[in-house]
């Protein structure tokens, strides 16, 4: 019992020490889709202009964030920037 204890906390620590590098990995992807999405509502017309200004500084402010090694924050604001950006069409 002690044993089989043991391991399930042996694997929770190796899942926890790899959690913030799968953020990493993800923050590069997020913030490419939110620019490509921005750019698309930029180009529509009849959107809602300020929303898609909104996307667009939250796309970079996401990766300023991941630049400076806040991957959860960074994460977090590219997936409120791209909500932002598919508000835009009215």
């Amino acid at each position: 019992m002690k044993r089989r204890l043991a391991g399930i906390l042996a694997f929770a620590f190796v899942l926890g020490l790899n959690a913030p590098v799968v953020l990493a990995y993800h923050c590069p992807k997020l913030v490419n889709e939110c620019r490509a999405l921005a750019g698309k509502m930029e180009k529509r017309k009849g959107g809602d202009m300020a929303k898609v200004a909104e996307a667009k500084a939250g796309c970079e402010e996401a990766w300023s964030l991941h630049q400076a090694g806040k991957h959860k924050e960074s994460v977090i604001k590219a997936g409120e920037a791209i909500s932002a950006a598919g508000q835009s069409v009215k």
